[in-house]
């Protein structure tokens, strides 16, 4: 892979195949690749976990039909809110899309802030490892008995990341990770970490940072610009549409919030106030997934 430069530091890794350009929300991502793409012929495959469902561009920070038209982009806008989309699922579509991206000649660039996704991409996943029926039966009694919700909110604590990757209505993902923790004693995305399947393809991963006052700043404003910009009027028309709010991917931060607004739950200043508030605290654990777990750069953007 020809060398890049980002931030003014130049990275050259011969034997990489790939780019993945990982950072929190709102640190800069789409403008870093969009100066990239003024210096390589270059393919974006989105590795958010909200970006590929349609209807939801303004909440999810999709890129703009500009941008769309500058140079291709994979994985967005494919799937309607009630499919339920998972790291499985991105990791077999992402390979397949590195694969053919590079046999047409060209860098195959992912982007987003979904850790897990990212990891899947480079690691795999084991879904037949770890498999315990009577761990199984334990965790299906408590779901019937209705504290799906309860075991969620405990999932929360022993895997943050891993449980706010999906709603606690999945039941079969729910139960699936108290049985991979009470099967290895590890939490589910650290067993993950485990996995022989890696891939082929080599990559260069990079995450992007900023000082954390500038990062909470941009956080709030865009936050902003997707209010002022019809956030509100988005999620109406989900409803319309006649997309559950209890559908997983309605419980991103950011549709949670308004919908918990047209309820009349929250009045317009605290329903803004909340979602500032969560996608800072999410960039926080975004943050951290990425120190705790193998990079090769880490970029510091600077200010704006």
């Amino acid at each position: 892979m020809e060398p890049i430069t980002i931030q003014g530091k130049t990275i050259h890794h011969p034997d990489a195949d790939y780019l993945i350009l990982a950072g929190p929300t709102a640190v800069g991502k789409t403008t870093t690749v969009t100066e990239l793409a003024d210096q390589y012929d270059l393919e974006i495959i989105s590795g958010d976990s909200r970006q590929i469902y349609q209807h939801m561009d303004i909440g999810t920070a999709t890129p703009d039909a500009e941008l769309l038209d500058a140079f291709p982009h994979h994985l967005l806008n494919e799937l309607t809110p009630d499919v339920v989309w998972n790291a499985a699922d991105f990791y077999q579509r992402a390979r397949e899309l590195v694969a053919d991206i590079l046999e047409r000649g060209k860098l195959p660039v992912v982007v987003g802030g979904s850790g897990m996704y990212l990891e899947a991409l480079r690691s795999g996943l084991f879904d037949e490892q770890n498999k315990d029926p009577a761990v199984r039966k334990k965790y299906q009694s408590l779901v019937d008995s209705g504290k799906a919700e309860e075991l969620w909110e405990e999932l929360r604590q022993i895997d943050p990341e891993y449980a706010e990757s999906f709603h606690f209505n999945n039941h079969k993902k729910l139960m699936r990770a108290f049985e991979i923790y009470e099967s290895t004693g590890l939490p589910p995305s650290e067993a993950f970490q485990k996995s022989s399947d890696s891939f082929d393809k080599q990559e260069i991963f990079i995450v992007l940072d900023r000082d954390r006052s500038i990062l909470y700043e941009r956080i709030n404003q865009r936050v902003l610009h997707m209010i002022e910009a019809g956030l509100i009027k988005e999620c109406e028309r989900l409803v319309s549409r006649g997309y559950s709010t209890s559908l997983y991917p309605m419980q991103t931060i950011g549709y949670k919030e308004v919908f918990d607004f047209l309820k009349g739950k929250l009045d317009k200043e605290a329903m803004i106030f909340l979602i500032q508030k969560n996608s800072r605290n999410f960039a926080k654990r975004q943050l951290t997934w990425f120190r705790n777990h193998p990079f090769h750069h880490w970029i510091d953007l600077g200010a704006d």
